[in-house]
């Protein structure tokens, strides 16, 4: 006689050989009476068959316990680097806070006792500045006479204290009791005399619940803020983490916030010698602008200890693994040297991680707005940070270069599109390339070559030669007219004037400079070059400007003397230091790279250097993210300056210099001042005030020494009369009739 036994089957099993057999366990339902049925043996083996069809029904085959075998492995290897990762993580973060508690305690140990004068004073007299060490003597002598002070205080302290806590427990009894009898005076109620005691009680019985109920909290959350707190200063200003505890993806992440302390690692791992030497002796790196947020980045200026150049640190090795020390690639860290600093006056620029990759807005000029070349800045583009830069385009000669395709024809493109939006402004436009970048001038420029053979190289060059003539007639002009200084708006503005605002646009330069002789070439008689270095010399102060391009920078394509006349230098993605000179001048010597700029990523990112608005105080150049103008939003662009031309009544061709503008005669004109105002004398300032209001255009600009030169060989002179200087009527008259009766004579 047998039962369902579970081990009875499991040994029926392996007796039989069956491995693939599950049971499952006996287990009972309630503690209620069960019916059963003994069997003898015999009906047991019958029975058994169908118990296990009832009961072994998931046989798992031996394809599936590979693919979970399999599964577990892969899950097993994938997971190992994520807890990897997040146990270094936690152990890193973990770091920090021992950090900043070590940081924390320093500064206390620091401003408890005279460690940090003594560090000051032996970095004083390692570096030999004596004023520096007496100075730094005189304030640890103070701190120390300070903290004696204290000490002495502290002695008393005790005594005050409680002497303090019963006259602060009398008075707010006092205070109490006082209120109690108005109380009980206004109410003719004895009872309420120690009413306001009872509040006070009262309320010491809430503060105590309060702390019963609540001081955990309190001291959780104190807690949580003191270890918040201790982590960020072991993060931000700590410097020790083993190695093991971060990867180099990491350690770049974890190096975003720039101090004193990192930037001084930094520098004195890129291997220069003096500088090593130096911090060893004790020196110290003195932050003359401690670092803060610039730009889209993080700026300081340092001043280097003794023996230690700031152009030490602009070799491009040295550049990478100052890039690499400080967590950034190497077109993110720009080392300067200041332009009127001394040799050992560094600056540092580094960018936030992606700055350099966020792209420019829109160009604030692209759907409305005219523009004024006189009262305008021209929107360029953006700084690293995002900040607006724009750019003044009066009396600046600009030049541009670049390797092809990194956004050089679109950032010079998008100047001319915003002086078309002036109505007073000539465009003479040169496209040496010739593949429609410029097609969209053809009805606002005045003039349009389009092409990059020999015969459009024979026009651009004409094109100057008009240039420089028109340079010199405006000259004459001036002359005659007797102005002084520049153009004004008033005159530039006036239609036909003769000195409103030309601007020439030459793409591809190269092509002009490299055409055959006597076009081309660097030789004494060359055109192209002596027309462009006149209008260099001497065009902007009679508003004529010259904007070129060029995607080959080197001195074989570009002259020399034409490079040098540029007021404005930007520069894009370039080969080599070499181009970069050449584009730049000294500004590539002080920092300036753009040969790091990353090729086509970084399409539109300026160099700019030399006369521009907005390159910060003390800087050698700036780097702007450029507005971007499409060819097709180009061509709205000029529809819309085409509109504006026609609002103000003005044509493409300008008007030819009219009657307005012929010579002055000074002494007719200084007859009428003085018939009109029927004086007989009248004082220098008052005779120059009627002048220019008689002839804005001439005298406007006038001072007194003006005046008495072009009076001095005549007997109209100003004289002193009672203690002013006047000019006569009579003896004007005296100058007109003896230079009449000359004139006779002469012919």
């Amino acid at each position: 006689m047998t039962t369902h036994d579970p081990q009875h089957h499991a040994s029926a099993a392996e007796a039989s050989g069956d491995d693939n057999v599950v049971y499952l366990p006996a287990t009972s339902t309630d503690n209620g009476v069960v019916e059963t049925e003994i069997v003898d043996d015999t009906e047991a083996r019958q029975v058994e068959p169908s118990a296990r069809a009832t009961f072994n029904t998931h046989l798992i085959p031996d394809e599936a316990r590979a693919r979970m075998a399999s599964g577990a492995v892969e899950l097993s290897h994938r997971a190992a680097p994520a807890a990897k990762t997040g146990g270094k993580a936690l152990v890193r973060h973990g770091a920090y806070v021992v950090s900043g508690a070590v940081v924390v305690a320093q500064r206390v140990w620091e401003a408890h006792t005279n460690s940090r004068y003594e560090r000051l004073l032996r970095a004083a007299e390692a570096s030999g500045d004596w004023d520096k060490l007496a100075e730094w003597e005189q304030r640890a002598e103070q701190a120390r006479e300070r903290r004696h002070r204290r000490a002495m205080d502290w002695l008393d302290a005790p005594v005050k204290l409680v002497k303090t806590a019963l006259l602060g427990a009398v008075s707010v009894a006092g205070f109490f009791l006082a209120v109690g009898v108005m109380l009980a005076l206004a109410n003719g109620d004895a009872r309420l005399l120690l009413a306001p005691l009872g509040w006070l009680l009262d309320g010491i019985g809430w503060a105590y619940w309060f702390a019963l109920a609540y001081g955990v909290l309190l001291v959780y959350g104190g807690t949580a803020a003191l270890v918040a707190y201790l982590w960020r200063v072991g993060r931000d200003h700590g410097s020790w983490q083993p190695a093991w505890l971060s990867n180099p993806a990491e350690q770049g992440a974890d190096l975003v916030v720039l101090d004193e302390d990192s930037i001084t690692r930094a520098l004195s791992n890129c291997h220069v010698t003096a500088l090593n030497r130096a911090l060893k002796a004790g020196a110290v790196v003195e932050y003359l602008v401690h670092p803060r947020e610039q730009g889209g980045g993080t700026y300081t200026q340092v001043r280097l200890p003794l023996g230690v150049k700031a152009a030490d640190f602009l070799h491009p090795e040295r550049i990478e693994t100052l890039a690499g020390n400080l967590g950034r690639h190497k077109h993110e860290v720009y080392p300067q040297r200041l332009p009127d600093g001394d040799a050992r006056v560094l600056d540092l620029w580094v960018a936030d991680r992606g700055t350099m990759d966020k792209p420019a807005p829109a160009w604030p000029l692209l759907a409305e707005g005219e523009f004024d070349v006189f009262r305008d800045r021209l929107p360029w583009g953006v700084t690293m940070r995002g900040e607006q830069v724009a750019q003044g385009m009066l009396h600046r000669h600009v030049f541009f270069g670049a390797l092809s395709k990194q956004g050089k024809t679109a950032t010079m493109r998008r100047d001319a599109l915003g002086l078309a939006l002036d109505p007073t402004v000539e465009l003479r436009i040169a496209d040496l390339k010739g593949d429609g970048d410029w097609s969209m001038f053809a009805g606002r420029a005045r003039t349009l070559i389009e092409g990059g053979g020999e015969q459009q190289a024979a026009e651009t060059c004409l094109m100057l030669d008009e240039l420089v003539a028109e340079m010199q007639r405006r000259y004459d002009t001036k002359r005659a007219m007797g102005i002084k200084g520049n153009i004004t708006r008033e005159l530039s503005r006036r239609p036909g004037s003769g000195f409103h605002p030309i601007y020439c646009f030459i793409d591809e330069c190269q092509v002009l400079y490299q055409a055959d002789h006597p076009i081309g070439g660097t030789a004494k008689d060359a055109r192209a070059w002596k027309a462009a270095r006149r209008i260099h010399d001497q065009a902007r102060a009679v508003n004529i400007h010259l904007y070129q391009a060029t995607q080959r920078p080197d001195p074989s394509a570009v002259p020399f003397q034409v490079r040098e006349g540029a007021h404005v230098r930007a520069c894009l993605h370039v080969a080599n230091h070499e181009a970069a000179k050449m584009v730049l001048a000294d500004a590539a010597d002080r920092g300036a790279r753009p040969q790091d700029l990353r090729s086509g990523k970084d399409a539109g990112t300026v160099v700019a250097a030399g006369e521009v608005d907005d390159i910060p105080e003390g800087q050698a150049f700036i780097i702007v993210r450029s507005h971007y103008v499409g060819t097709q939003e180009a061509y709205t662009v000029i529809n819309r300056a085409m509109d504006i031309l026609a609002a103000h009544g003005r044509t493409v061709d300008q008007a030819e210099p009219d009657a307005l503008l012929e010579p002055r005669d000074l002494l007719t004109d200084l007859a009428t001042v003085l018939e009109d105002a029927g004086m007989p004398r009248m004082r220098t300032q008052e005779v120059l005030q009627r002048l220019a209001e008689l002839a804005p255009a001439t005298y406007r600009e006038w001072t007194f020494t003006d005046l008495r030169a072009q009076l001095a060989d005549t007997a109209a002179a100003p004289y002193k009369s009672d203690g002013v200087m006047v000019i006569a009527a009579v003896r004007i008259q005296e100058a007109i009739t003896d230079r009449d009766r000359q004139n006779n004579d002469a012919t």
